[in-house]
């Protein structure tokens, strides 16, 4: 093993008596093909580094879409993000073909620190030299990303009618700040809405008027959150909000303030100068308050409103 390691460059500049102190704070561990390592739903709080085979990263890009990122072979690491920094990484590592993975979690590097500080500052300064060098080969991936997202992620995540964000976003971007949330302890609420009373509005002035309105809805309600988080379109007239940091308290004065500024709305240039009231009933789901896995937390939201709908409409609900 101690052979093997000094053929790797993270390891090139540690003598003997170095190296058979670092191995005892490593494991060791195989992988299969196709078998993930590491993803953005998990905190693994581990740096990887590959003695043998080939792990592939692809990159999480919005509406459920996965891109090729980096191929790592005998040498080459990852997980320093997570480990470092304690952050969900930006993308899914799996083995491309069967693979030895060395591993070392952060509390092993604590440990390590705390008994030889020497060594310790010299694997991590070797670390962090590597991968300023990994980050500036990685420039031209990353421009290349922006680019594409300018020109395809609107086509692929936005509602034509309102430009909102659509579903498929919603459940990615949902799924995504639910898990970072629940891993850092913070509050986040997700509120639906819809219009009362919508369908009589499409047969009584039809599908033009209605759209008009939607499209004028979205942009009073945007003017509102826009400061605090993320609307969609859920499909027809179904709205959902992603509040992240805000818990149940703040997520009904949110949405108590959409709610009557709806409400108090002049819509009278849709129904030709008639004064007409138009009211939305939203339902509220909230974690650590309402719900504490995922599944819950879309469930309540939806049932809250329809609870606000069953109960009289122009409402704001939550299910405990």
């Amino acid at each position: 093993m101690k052979e093997q390691l000094k053929n790797l460059n993270i390891f090139k500049s540690f003598n003997n008596d170095e190296l058979d102190l670092l191995k005892k704070y490593f494991s060791y561990k195989s992988y299969k093909k196709d078998e993930i390592i590491a993803s953005r739903n998990n905190i693994s709080k581990e740096l990887y580094i590959v003695l043998n085979g080939k792990i592939v990263s692809t990159l999480n890009l919005p509406g459920n879409i996965n891109r090729k990122r980096d191929e790592y072979e005998t040498g080459d690491f990852f997980g320093e993000i997570s480990l470092f920094g304690y952050k969900l990484p930006f993308d899914t590592f799996y083995a491309a073909e069967e693979s030895d993975l060395l591993i070392i979690s952060g509390k092993k590097i604590l440990e390590l620190i705390e008994n030889s500080s020497g060594i310790a500052i010299k694997f991590i300064s070797q670390l962090l030299s590597m991968t300023i060098h990994q980050l500036r080969n990685s420039n031209k991936f990353l421009a290349d990303v922006v680019q594409w997202g300018e020109n395809a992620s609107r086509r692929v995540i936005t509602d034509e009618l309102t430009g909102l964000y659509n579903r498929a976003f919603l459940d990615d971007a949902l799924e995504n700040f639910f898990y970072i949330s629940k891993s850092n302890n913070k509050p986040l609420s997700f509120l639906m809405f819809d219009l009362d009373n919508f369908r009589d509005i499409n047969e009584n002035y039809g599908h033009e008027t209605g759209n008009n309105i939607l499209s004028e809805l979205v942009n009073l309600i945007k003017n509102i959150i826009s400061r605090h988080g993320i609307i969609g379109r859920y499909g027809g007239d179904e709205y959902s909000i992603l509040l992240p940091e805000t818990d149940l308290k703040n997520a009904v004065i949110i949405a108590e303030q959409i709610r009557a500024d709806v409400e108090q709305h002049d819509f009278s240039r849709h129904f030709n100068g008639e004064k007409t009231t138009l009211t939305i009933s939203i339902g509220i789901s909230s974690f650590p308050d309402t719900a504490t896995e995922l599944a819950a937390f879309k469930e309540k939201a939806d049932a809250s409103l329809y609870q606000a709908k069953k109960t009289g409409r122009n409402k704001v609900a939550y299910i405990e």
